[in-house]
């Protein structure tokens, strides 16, 4: 698989698996040291333990991620648009910009993701 290809399939996979709650999936993207900013200007957090925690809270609000345009890839990094949309425990609506870093094995080794309070909407 090109490089591009199997970037482009990382960030459909994390979609999906953040989609569906299968926390195991998400983890299984991310290289063992990963980091993951979210939303940028909060603090990082690292490795499979904390990101597994980081996600495992987000499922529970039963997110959903919908993509709002294509998935750009420059060098080794991808970024995309998608809105986070919830129900739990009130309605919610984020949009954001992933931009995910990959390692050499094609694993993302560092997620930020831009987005701020003008980006949410509740209610």
């Amino acid at each position: 698989m090109k490089t591009n290809e199997l970037y482009r399939s990382k960030v459909e996979r994390y979609i999906a698996s953040v989609s569906a709650g299968d926390v195991d999936g998400v983890v299984s993207l991310f290289a063992p040291d990963a980091t993951v900013e979210d939303p940028v200007g909060s603090e990082r957090i690292q490795g499979h333990e904390a990101i597994r925690a980081f996600y495992l809270r987000a499922t529970k609000m039963k997110i959903k991620l919908h993509p709002t345009g294509p998935i750009r890839i420059a060098g080794s990094e991808a970024a995309f648009p998608f809105q986070v949309r919830g129900e739990t425990p009130a309605k919610m609506e984020i949009d954001v910009i992933d931009v995910f870093r990959f390692d050499d094995e094609g694993l993302i080794s560092e997620m930020r993701a831009y987005w701020g309070k003008e980006n949410m909407r509740l209610g």
